[in-house]
């Protein structure tokens, strides 16, 4: 009897953890402003993803009472909200440095996954610290995660003698989804507590299992919404001085554009005019002692789109 009732008890444990979660949303029509206060009555009626559980070290420890998570998503016709209350007992402790974009740093972290198919192939991930700075990448189970992709998106981080607060707002025109009347989307959060190393996810991620990709939660709710146009245009001109003792010096100006168009939700089309790839960051200088070849991200606009 004994054994049988641990069985049953490891048998419930499986499955709580294996079903995915789901966290209904809401549409709204108000504005909401981009503060880090939540202070707008509407997200108090919006439903609560909570119960995060450890990802590293201590795969499937659920979070402390005192580091309590709470995040609420919103819609409208142009964007996506995410509030996030990250609380945390001692918020004096809270790490948080400055550093350019998609460089976390030593700071105390905040992301959510998206996954507008739902089809566990590829998540866009947006990421804040709380030093308020922002990261994003695109991440597939072939090529890991792209920070070369960077979009235009808002946020804000604020830390309050409970711990510290994250409103985002991710415009439609950052993700890819499809054209349906009611959409089904993947999404997980996730928070790292930069002092103890402790990393959460509000959907489970067995780290013997798959990979984040496809062991997010469900997002539901969203209805009546459109793809965007998907219609960038990225002109560019540089201007190059040549000078050397045997010629005149003299200078040469030159201009381009890129231009990539959404032709549907599966679909886009790059064109670049005039290619210039003079500007483009360098891959950086590492000397590698190892057996290994290293590898770089694609740092040129017009390689990225589907990497």
């Amino acid at each position: 009897m004994k054994y049988q009732f641990l069985f049953c008890f490891l048998l419930l444990s499986f499955v709580g953890f294996s079903q995915k979660k789901v966290l209904q949303t809401k549409f709204i029509s108000e504005k909401i402003e981009i503060d880090g206060k939540l202070e707008e009555p509407i997200w108090q009626s919006a439903a609560i993803a909570s119960n995060f559980i450890m990802f590293q070290p201590d795969n499937g420890k659920p979070i402390p009472e005192n580091k309590k998570t709470e995040i609420r998503v919103l819609y409208d016709n142009d964007a996506i909200y995410i509030g996030a209350l990250l609380n945390d007992e001692n918020p004096e402790k809270i790490l948080k440095e400055i550093t350019q974009r998609d460089n976390f740093g030593t700071s105390d972290l905040f992301g959510v996954f998206i996954n507008g198919f739902n089809d566990g192939q590829q998540d866009f991930q947006f990421f804040v610290n709380a030093a308020d700075g922002q990261a994003d990448c695109i991440t597939t189970d072939s090529n890991g995660e792209d920070y070369s992709w960077d979009a235009v998106w808002k946020s804000k981080a604020v830390i309050t003698d409970k711990g510290w607060v994250v409103e985002m707002r991710i415009p439609y025109a950052a993700l890819r989804f499809s054209a349906e009347k009611k959409q089904t989307w993947g999404l997980n959060f996730f928070r790292e507590i930069r002092r103890d190393r402790f990393k959460y996810t509000w959907n489970f991620i067995d780290s013997k299992l798959g990979t984040f990709t496809q062991q997010t939660g469900v997002l539901e709710g969203i209805e009546n919404i459109k793809p965007p146009t998907r219609l960038f245009l990225l002109p560019y001109s540089s201007f190059y001085v040549n000078a050397n003792a045997a010629q005149k010096t003299y200078g040469t100006l030159k201009g381009g554009l890129d231009l990539k168009y959404g032709i549907n939700d599966a679909f886009t089309l790059d064109m670049i005019l005039i290619p210039d790839f003079g500007q483009t960051k360098y891959d950086d200088q590492i000397l590698n002692l190892g057996p290994f070849e290293q590898q770089f991200n694609e740092n040129r606009p017009f390689f990225t789109e589907g990497t």
